[in-house]
């Protein structure tokens, strides 16, 4: 199962937001980006966990903890492990600031 933090409203609403203020699109295109790595992150790790356990493997096991580590993965991306802020200060240094 394929889920992104990004879906069309979030991607129109970025558009939107760039058109009044592109530095706060920008910083908001790269929390975004780091949301998507974590949960990238999160997926490979989960991969390194035996199967077994107290619940069975199941579809609706599945996509609960997809949303489970969707969800940490925003929450984490909001307070901030450098990454967005990195992104963001080389890419308006990049493009000479952010108009």
């Amino acid at each position: 199962m394929k889920i992104t933090s990004l879906d069309l409203n979030s991607v129109e609403a970025l558009k939107e937001l760039a058109k009044r203020d592109q530095k706060a699109a920008l910083r908001k295109a790269c929390q975004e980006f780091e949301s998507i790595f974590l949960y990238e992150i999160f997926k490979g790790l989960k991969k390194t966990i035996p199967e077994g356990g107290m619940f069975p493997k199941s579809f609706q096991r599945e996509m609960y903890e997809d949303f489970f580590y969707q969800e940490v993965s925003r929450r984490l991306a909001q307070k901030g492990t450098g990454l967005s802020e990195l992104l963001y200060k080389q890419l308006s240094r990049k493009y000479g600031g952010v108009k």
